[in-house]
């Protein structure tokens, strides 16, 4: 952030205040995530006493918290690096897309740094090797976001680390005819309507799997952690203590962001202009609200069906639903699905890309070295998938 405002030529006053709101905006983040850390111990605790395995929560803020915690300077130079590249790319070919997601974009340098510092590669090649690779990505991610969004605007596209899910949610409209019906003709009750607000829906989410996982453990196992507390209100009350967590934590995304965004923005901007800016997953679900709600209910679906086939078949790790990234990724694809298929595809999509996730998400844990320690994961699609192949190629390296 004071980088770029000084580049922006900022008076004194404005630097100080940017760079120390978007500092307070971390602490802020880094404070809830220590408030989401025992409702997360309590489910963890559920699924592997319950189960009899190990269970692996894909959350970025645990993670996220834990990769800056040992790793800040390589992923801050990691994103430096990586927005040069992206901006190289943009202005010298002939896809103008610039990924301007500061906090998704941090979120991928983190886990670059985590991933490739895990494996022993000297600090200096980590820093360029993995700006290189992330400038690559985001240019990439942005430019697949503006090819599939064309139907919904053109005024702008998505940096999300979805990019996978998109080609899903695209491709997969070729099995409907074009024009069929939208999610937008279909109409909710208004009983529904507390799904659209993602913390209340991820509280809910988090509650129904606590008491779920404690009929499958026994409450005796509540019991052990709750210190005393009646174990239903325990639960009851380690659910809503996630869900204040979210709040606090996104108060200090967005507490940051409102001093990165345009401390960047304007470089990019005085660079090059015209850019089509890669946004957060939000931008986009106005153009289709319905769509939102069904595509998060799907993708839970799908995670929840597919957490379960884990289960029962002793595959491990077992990956509990995020409900988080079904949220935002599962309401992105929905939107992108409809664009291209309709109702039916939005169904379609949603259900597989949250049901694939769930397997992603299991095959790249092991490959997360420190951050497996936490027992949390990278959440989105393209970590466990674009991610995986970056730490399998690494690993031939290191």
């Amino acid at each position: 952030a004071c980088i770029g405002l000084l580049f922006l030529k900022k008076g004194f006053g404005d630097v100080v205040m940017g760079t120390v709101k978007t500092m307070m905006g971390y602490l802020i983040l880094s404070a809830g995530t220590g408030i989401i850390g025992p409702p997360i111990t309590l489910l963890t605790e559920l699924v592997q006493k319950g189960l009899g395995v190990d269970g692996v929560l894909p959350l970025y803020w645990v993670v996220y918290s834990e990769s800056m915690a040992k790793f800040g300077t390589e992923a801050a130079l990691i994103f430096i690096i990586g927005f040069v590249v992206n901006i190289l790319l943009a202005k010298f070919t002939p896809w103008k897309n610039l990924a301007l997601t500061v906090h998704l974009q941090l979120f991928w340098t983190g886990f670059m740094a985590s991933v490739l510092c895990s494996m022993g590669f000297p600090t200096m090649t980590v820093i360029i090797a993995g700006g290189i690779i992330s400038g690559i990505y985001f240019w990439i991610a942005t430019t697949i976001s503006a090819h599939y969004l064309k139907p919904v605007t053109t005024e702008h596209c998505n940096f999300v680390p979805s990019a996978i899910s998109l080609v899903i949610a695209g491709e997969c409209g070729r099995l409907f005819k074009k024009g069929g019906k939208s999610t937008e003709e279909l109409s909710f009750p208004a009983s529904l309507n507390w799904m659209k607000d993602s913390i209340i829906a991820c509280c809910m989410a988090m509650m129904v799997m606590n008491f779920i996982f404690t009929f499958v453990a026994g409450a005796d196992v509540v019991r052990g952690l709750a210190a005393g507390v009646p174990w239903v209100l325990y639960v009851i009350l380690q659910s809503l203590t996630f869900g204040g967590g979210i709040a606090v934590i996104l108060y200090g995304v967005r507490m940051m962001l409102a001093e990165l965004i345009p401390a960047f923005s304007g470089v990019a901007e005085k660079i090059l202009p015209n850019a089509k800016l890669g946004l957060d997953y939000p931008t986009v679900f106005p153009y289709a609200g319905t769509a939102v709600m069904v595509g998060f209910i799907f993708s839970l679906l799908g995670s929840i069906v597919a957490t379960l086939i884990m289960a029962f078949t002793g595959f491990s790790p077992v990956v509990v639903p995020g409900v988080q990234i079904n949220f935002f990724e599962g309401a992105l694809v929905g939107v992108y699905a409809n664009a291209h298929g309709g109702l039916k595809n939005c169904v379609l999509s949603s259900f597989i890309t949250g049901f694939l996730l769930q397997f992603a998400v299991a095959i790249t844990f092991p490959l997360t070295g420190h951050l497996m320690a936490t027992g949390g994961a990278y959440e989105a699609m393209d970590f466990n998938t674009v991610g995986f192949v970056v730490a399998k190629v690494a690993s031939l390296f290191a």
